[in-house]
């Protein structure tokens, strides 16, 4: 499985962007559930639609999903409002019938908060964050 990427951001940012792309056209019967490094949910999309009620209160109304998610393949978590507290390795897995499909783990650092400039751009740097070219497959080890 590949080994993942980094994503640094600064405290105070309105949101960073942690990124899973994979082979869309997914099963529609398909379970994604992004846990952070305390194995808390973070997000949960099942049955055609996010779960906010499985979530751990500490993510509650701070995370989003694309639509359509299944179909185009992209599973990056949008995380509102990052804290250094939010610093850590987020994994995101995709089961269907019991079965693991896919999944990648992303190291996120969340660094110190500056004063942010109004109308500057977000400080957001990605290392080794590529489409993962993977194919689907139902056999891959965890």
């Amino acid at each position: 499985m590949p080994a993942g990427c980094q994503v640094e951001v600064e405290e105070g940012v309105e949101s960073v962007l942690v990124p899973f792309t994979t082979t869309p056209l997914l099963p529609e019967d398909a379970k994604v559930v992004w846990t952070d490094s305390k194995y808390w949910k973070v997000h949960v999309y099942e049955n055609g639609s996010d779960q906010p009620e499985t979530q751990h209160e500490f993510y509650t109304t701070r995370t989003t999903m694309n639509e359509d998610l299944l179909k185009t393949g992209d599973l990056s978590l949008t995380l509102r409002y990052p804290t250094e507290r939010d610093s850590g390795r987020y994994r995101c897995v995709i089961w269907t019938e019991g079965e693991l499909l896919r999944g990648k783990t992303v190291q996120l650092k969340v660094k110190a908060g500056t004063v942010q400039v109004p109308d500057q751009p977000e400080s957001i740097r990605t290392r080794s964050c590529s489409i993962d070219p993977t194919p689907l497959m139902a056999d891959q080890s965890v």
